[in-house]
């Protein structure tokens, strides 16, 4: 969400013009799309064919290809953007970028937000509760530093975490020959990704009643926890990959370099959805309460994410006005569209009529909550980028 359009600070501003025209365009318009699709994802406007027409073919539509794939790639794809963003700048300016610009940045768009949703629900929600639920244990306290009190504000905190691995792994491959840097990049993505599988397969492994490993199960509590910065390691190496591609020249248009990746990486992360799909439709799984694909530990969105990333690169045409805007105010409809859908999800029972027709017809109440949350972040967004102090945590 958070992207600097402006990648080596010591360039001419036509060389800046010329770079973000034919660079940075790509991003608005990812930035706006999924800036979006997290709010229907979140109010679930992707559940709405299986409302309309309840069959196995829209429910397969909603679960897994609107929801499971369009809904839950929004956040990797904004962490692939965001990571690529700083390994590029890393690697032209040193450590300094991330010390003295990034990191500061980010810690202080999670202490905004969290504790801005913090107080919310003190005063309107769960009132003094709050403290007690979240604070009665050092592991209660860790967790509500995680997840961000629970909330997609933990985007914040998994890309600390992974900003941090990067200028580690950049600082250390720095003085290292490019066959040397390669060797170990590609490593270190090759066993993340055995890691992410494997745990993505531990549901399917410990369904056998003859499988009794407790230490398992807890492996498996910890990565099928969407707020775990751990599923998202994989992100740190391709975006240092392709951050690397970008500096030598590589990813300038759509030639054969780039028409290989894209096919490779599509055609994984199809591979990898299929696996996915099959292992969670298993027979064992069918009690399982989660969603079959609601979780960030999976390989297809890692593949997919990055898909788009290198489409984002080469991604030629101007956008509308309307996208730059929505791309402008992406990083507040993210943080403001959290208060719309807190714990205590929007309500018309106490409007009498209004009540009568969503019972009727449940898909309407569904697009209504979608708007009201999509517009209500997008004006909040709006009010708080016109102000000076609380401008830099919209924008």
């Amino acid at each position: 969400m958070e992207l600097s359009p402006e990648i080596n600070d010591s360039q001419s501003n036509n060389e800046k013009s010329s770079h973000k025209n034919s660079r940075f365009e790509g991003f608005d318009f990812f930035r706006a799309i999924f800036s979006i699709s997290i709010i229907a994802y979140k109010t679930k406007l992707f559940y709405l064919p299986t409302l309309l027409v309840p069959t196995s073919a829209s429910f397969f539509l909603s679960d897994y290809i609107l929801s499971g794939i369009v809904g839950a790639i929004a956040v990797p794809v904004f962490l692939q953007m965001s990571l690529f963003i700083f390994d590029t700048k890393s690697n032209k300016t040193g450590s300094g970028y991330f010390f003295k610009s990034r990191l500061p940045r980010l810690i202080n768009l999670y202490l905004f937000w969290v504790i801005l949703i913090t107080l919310y629900d003190i005063f309107f929600v769960d009132k003094i509760l709050v403290l007690e639920q979240n604070f009665s244990s050092l592991k209660q306290i860790i967790l509500f530093i995680v997840s961000g009190h629970n909330t997609p504000y933990f985007f914040f905190f998994s890309l600390i975490f992974l900003t941090i691995c990067s200028e580690i792994l950049i600082s250390f491959l720095k003085q290292k020959s490019e066959a040397y840097r390669v060797k170990v990049i590609y490593s270190l993505l090759l066993i993340s990704c055995i890691w992410i599988f494997t745990c993505s397969a531990l549901d399917s492994i410990i369904s056998y009643k003859w499988i009794q490993l407790s230490f398992l199960e807890n492996i498996n509590k910890l990565t099928r926890w969407d707020y775990n910065p751990l599923n998202f390691f994989p992100y740190v190496f391709t975006a240092i990959i392709t951050s690397d591609e970008y500096g030598s020249g590589k990813i300038k248009a759509f030639n054969k370099f780039i028409k290989q990746k894209l096919t490779y990486l599509l055609s994984l992360s199809i591979i990898f959805f299929v696996l996915e799909w099959t292992l969670t439709s298993n027979k064992f799984l069918i009690q399982v309460d989660q969603a079959p694909l609601d979780h960030y530990m999976r390989l297809s969105l890692l593949f997919g994410s990055w898909c788009l990333l290198y489409i984002s690169l080469i991604f030629k045409q101007q956008v509308p006005n309307i996208i730059k805007v929505i791309s402008d105010l992406s990083l507040g409809i993210y943080g403001f569209h959290v208060f719309f859908i807190f714990k205590k999800p929007l309500s018309f029972d106490q409007i009498y009529f209004l009540k009568n027709i969503f019972q009727t017809f449940p898909s309407l109440q569904t697009l209504t909550i979608f708007f009201i949350t999509l517009f209500g972040s997008i004006a909040l967004s709006f009010i708080f980028q016109k102000f000076k102090v609380t401008k830099r945590f919209v924008a």
